[in-house]
Order: structure tokens, then sequence, then C-alpha cells
């Protein structure tokens, strides 16, 4: 019995210093040439020898309870290793049965010989990456491999997303440029290893797009690369600053008339492309970005009443405002599943405080002020003789004066 799987070797003996990156492996449960004893068998394309672990005895625990999710654990007495798998979990599932039945010791004789096993057997693992061009070539009845790590459909003018892809758990990169799809459904950001999304020329913004995906816990966490240039949007939602991960957002060519203040929360973010959209000013919240490259290009930045600021703090704070900035200051991650949906509106609708970052809501000082694009980033690209403001929120008298 083989698996094709992604493999993490967890040394207890070393402790902290124990882990190692999770690496794409075949395991294989078979017997020594000339004993009867199992053997799990981890080969690796970096580990070309593979490394053999006795069974029979030595099996201390196998953890399943992710075991829906494709995840498992098997703990070994002898070395003190746990082998923490990923894998399509029909197929993880049947691997741990036919462990527990050579444990048990039922009919040994079908499992292989591993010293007959080589390299040229994880062909399988090689095999993850897949670029559709022609229609011909879409795996519309054997589906898709499911250990790919990059899947790229381009250009075959698809209507809507294929959602076979959401059982490819091990997708790093996704590619679906130059089709017509105009949403995403909310599970594309429960994909658990997604790194880089490119949906550029599509129809995002041609419909009432649903933006639930970015919205989801493993997209935060995970998502490096975000490519939606080319797609009409005239908004981008709030939502967009909760990509905590996010090192590079291309959303050249679009309709967007304004940037979202959350965008000043991507602690993370060096890379923005916004040219050639509708741009009047820039969210002050950028002040908070280190960008090494900024491209602004092609847009008709207008000429605000510069430097006059507008108050708004006459209100008296409410509870609720008093504890939405208190929450935002602890920068915890938030969605519906641990607050009420209405919570969880009210603080996307947050502005942010361009000296500070702290939350702002019904109480803040606004402005549209100039500020150095050299202290955003280190190489930015605008129109000539273009002047961009920002438009700026103050949560305090003692923010403006340190701006």
């Amino acid at each position: 019995m083989k698996l094709h799987c992604n493999v993490e070797v967890h040394n207890r003996a070393l402790l902290s210093m124990s882990q190692r990156k999770s690496q794409r492996s075949v395991l294989t449960i078979g017997k020594q040439s000339d004993k009867d004893d199992l053997y799990i068998f981890l080969q690796t394309l970096q580990n070309k020898k593979g490394t053999k672990y006795k069974t029979r005895n030595n099996v201390e625990k196998v953890f399943t309870r992710f075991i829906d999710d494709g995840k498992a654990t098997i703990r070994l007495k002898e070395p003190s290793h746990d082998l923490i798998i990923q894998s399509e979990a029909i197929q993880l599932k049947s691997f741990l049965r036919v462990l527990k039945l050579g444990l048990f010791k039922v009919d040994q004789s079908s499992f292989p010989i591993i010293s007959n096993l080589s390299l040229k057997n994880m062909g399988g693992c090689q095999n993850n990456k897949l670029v559709i061009k022609k229609d011909s070539d879409y795996p519309v009845l054997k589906g898709f491999p499911k250990m790919l790590e990059e899947l790229s459909v381009l250009g075959l003018k698809k209507k809507s997303f294929d959602r076979q892809i959401l059982n490819l758990q091990f997708l790093r990169v996704l590619n679906l440029s130059n089709n017509q799809i105009t949403s995403l459904p909310k599970e594309v950001g429960c994909m658990p290893h997604l790194r880089e999304l490119l949906i550029s020329q599509n129809h995002l913004g041609r419909s009432q797009s649903k933006w639930k995906w970015i919205d989801q816990a493993a997209i935060k966490k995970n998502l490096h690369l975000l490519d939606i240039s080319s797609n009409v949007i005239s908004e981008l939602p709030v939502q967009i600053g909760a990509l905590d991960a996010l090192v590079k957002l291309q959303i050249y060519q679009n309709l967007l008339k304004n940037l979202p203040q959350s965008i000043g929360r991507l602690r993370n973010l060096k890379h923005l492309e916004a040219a050639r959209n509708c741009l009047s000013h820039l969210p002050g919240s950028m002040r908070n970005l280190q960008l090494d490259y900024l491209d602004l290009s092609s847009n008709p930045f207008l000429v605000y009443r510069r430097n006059t600021l507008y108050r708004h703090m006459h209100m008296t704070a409410s509870l609720v405002e008093c504890a939405a900035v208190a929450f935002l200051k602890t920068r915890i991650p938030y969605d519906a599943g641990m607050l009420p949906r209405t919570l969880v509106q009210y603080l996307d609708n947050a502005t942010y405080c361009s000296v500070c970052a702290n939350g702002c809501f019904n109480r803040f000082i606004m402005g549209y002020l100039e500020i150095e694009l050299r202290r955003i980033s280190c190489q930015t690209k605008i129109t000539a003789n273009a002047t961009i403001l920002f438009e700026c929120y103050f949560c305090s008298n003692k923010c403006i004066r340190y701006f």
C-alpha cells in the first residue's frame, strides 16, 4: 500500500528544534526481504534512499481526530518520531486501515518487499503542476490529480468556477486568468495551502461579486499573492485588509475610485500595483505601509482643498464604539464564527488612524493631506506632475501633532 502525501517529521527528542517543513513524500507499508516484520518506508525526493520505521511493537499511537480533513499523525517509539501526514482523506483512511491490519498480522504475504522500491516509484510526487490552455485538455470526466500543487486554467472563457478545484487540498498556486468568471465560492478561502491566487482578466466586477472567500481563516493566514487586475472592479471590499500574509497585490486596470482604509493593515505588503484606475486620492492608512514597489500611474488624481481638517469629535462615544476601538487595538483576527455578524460588519466599517493605526468610527478628525511617497515605498511609479493627496483620519489631537 502506497500513499502519496505530504509528511512532516517531528523528532520529539529534540523538542522545539525538531520540526521540519512538510515535504512531498511516498509512504509505503512493506516488509524486509528476509523477514516478515512490517515497516513504514518514507521516501522523498530529497531523501532518495528513504527511511524505514519498524511497526511491530513500535507504533505508539495513531492520531486521527482530523482524518476527514486528510490529516493524521503516526507516533513511533523508536526513533521518537511523529509522522505528521497530509493527504487526500479517502486514501489516507485506506492507508491507515492497511497499517492496522498489518499490525494485527493479517495476511502479510501481499505486502511489497521494501528493498525492491526505488525513487522511480515516486512519479506521482513529481506530477504537481498542470497548465490547461485548450478545452480538449480539460479533465471533465477523470478530474484533476489529487496531489496538484499548481493549476493554471488560461483563456478557456470559463464563466463559472469549477468546484472540482476545491478538492485539491495541496494546491498552492491557482491561476484562472483570461476567463469570464464572475464570482468565486466561499470555499476558495478555506483551501488550506493556497498561497497565490491569480484571476486577472475576468468579470468579477460585472455582477454583484461575492467576496466572502476573502473573509475565511485559511486565506487570511496563507495568501501571499492576489492578482485581480482587469476585472472591471469599481470597489474593493474592506475585508481585503484582513489578508495578513499578503505580500503582492495587483489591482491595476479596473474602475477603482478609491481604496479602502483597511489596506493600511496589510503589514506584510511589499508590492502594490494600482495603475490605470480612476483613483482620486489614496487612503491615509497607507502611511503605515513599507513597500518596495508602488505603481500609481495613469490615475486621474483630483486636487482637493488640502491641509484643512474636518472634526467629527462632538459626539459622545457609545459603549459599542468604545468596545470596538479597544478590540481592534488587540489586532486579534475575527470573523462571524466568533462574533455576531452585526458586530463583524460594524468592525469591518472602521476607518484607521493615519498615525497609530487604531480604529475610528463616529469620532474622528479627517482631512486631505500630502504625504511624501518615499515614506511609503522605496520605488514609486506615477504619472508626471500628478499631485497625490491622502484621505487621512486621526483618532485624537495627539495623533495630529505626531503627523
